[in-house]
């Protein structure tokens, strides 16, 4: 409070959508100060010009005074409280110390987002308008390297001025991006804007285990079998796609066998390997020789081992894995390459993307979790195959 011959003069804000901050067009100015009970306080205020009256009130009994102004125009406001009428520019006037404060102008604020985000998943982004005011029409723009602006959605503010938006651009993509918000302010003729905010689109497993039921090995077991849906577990993970953007895939193995699928699959991904698809074995009817020649990469599948129909396929125990069967074929005993789309790969030089060798990320994770790479089998050699030899 400032204090000066005889009265005294403090401003504080009344209605303010921030506790001790002023916010044009919305509240008042609390303007309030002691002096001679019975007399009349005055009230100047400047802004961007020369003294205005702004209230004039009687002074209580127990000598104190109170008015208020509503707050207008953001910028710097100067108050003065005089005795009387008298104008604060007159050296005979007694009147308070000068009061400074400062009224923001209208903004919009977002909440900081997580800077990075899996793939795919559409995180929501929210903000709040400034002053708290409902019906406000928002908009929300993305932006990233390879382009400008882009508006993406519009919503209204509620009552006390939020809004919220689902980031859904480039869902899949491991990109880095901006976003922001903004709204026309009428009152000014010009657009609010936010400050920008990141967010980036990062690789990230998120590996789901869930137990195995019937249905999610419908065409991949039967009566018989060494092991069945309560021997198993259901993995959905993300993986890099040969599209360079991230996916969701399904892989089915042996319960004991997760946490080293898991745990491989994911120093593949952080070391950027691509995998063309990992559906479970049910959409070719569990046909081994059909998801091959689709590139399908799997895990459980009871069946005999494809070439030798007098073996048992380790795939038959949830101990084995096969990855981008077309990049990494599987030479049978019987001398038949699979799958027959594979063909151009069966020559492993020049090395090309999907394709596995001793020294691929994959590899060293699955044989370092101690499963053998099929692609040092000979005869019969296997490149897409991992198997436990623990």
């Amino acid at each position: 409070m400032a204090t000066n011959q005889g009265i005294s003069l403090a401003v504080k804000p009344e209605g303010s959508p921030v506790a001790g901050h002023y916010f044009e067009d919305t509240g008042s100015f609390l303007l309030h100060g002691a002096a001679p009970s019975g007399g009349t306080a005055t009230v100047w205020s400047a802004h961007a010009g020369g003294w205005v009256r702004a209230a004039a009130v009687t002074v209580d009994s127990t000598g104190h005074w109170r008015a208020t102004k509503p707050v207008t125009d953001a910028g710097s406001w100067h108050f003065i409280a005089t005795l009387g009428a008298g104008n604060p520019g007159t050296s005979s006037t007694t009147k308070s110390a000068e009061v400074t404060v400062t009224v923001r102008p209208e903004m919009i604020k977002l909440k900081p987002p997580n800077p990075t985000v899996d793939a795919l998943k559409n995180p929501v982004v929210s903000g709040r308008v400034y002053p708290a005011t409902g019906g406000v029409v928002v908009h929300f723009q993305v932006s990233h390297a390879e382009s400008g602006w882009h508006n993406k959605a519009k919503v209204s503010t509620d009552k006390d001025g939020r809004f919220a938006f689902r980031f859904t651009t480039g869902t899949g993509y491991v990109r880095s991006y901006s976003v922001r918000a903004m709204y026309w302010d009428d009152r000014g003729s010009k657009w609010v804007t936010s400050s920008a905010k990141p967010i980036t689109r990062i690789k990230v497993i998120d590996a789901v285990v869930t137990a195995t039921t019937a249905a999610d090995v419908a065409d991949t077991y039967h009566s018989g079998c060494p092991v069945g849906p309560s021997g198993l577990r259901t993995i959905r993970l993300n993986y890099y796609g040969m599209d360079q953007r991230m996916h969701r895939g399904v892989i089915i193995v042996a319960t004991r066998r997760v946490d080293s699928v898991v745990g491989a699959f994911r120093i593949a991904l952080n070391n950027g390997y691509r995998i063309r698809q990992m559906t479970n074995p049910n959409h070719w009817g569990g046909s081994d020789v059909k998801q091959m020649e689709d590139d399908n990469s799997s895990g459980f599948n009871c069946r005999k081992v494809t070439g030798n129909p007098y073996a048992e396929s380790p795939h038959s125990y949830g101990i084995a894995i096969d990855v981008n069967t077309r990049e990494n074929p599987y030479h049978a005993a019987n001398g038949t390459w699979y799958p027959a789309s594979g063909a151009s790969y069966i020559k492993r030089s020049p090395h090309r993307t999907g394709m596995l060798s001793k020294t691929s990320a994959l590899t060293v994770a699955f044989r370092h979790r101690g499963y053998f790479w099929g692609g040092l089998w000979s005869p019969g050699t296997d490149y897409q195959h991992f198997e436990y030899d623990g």
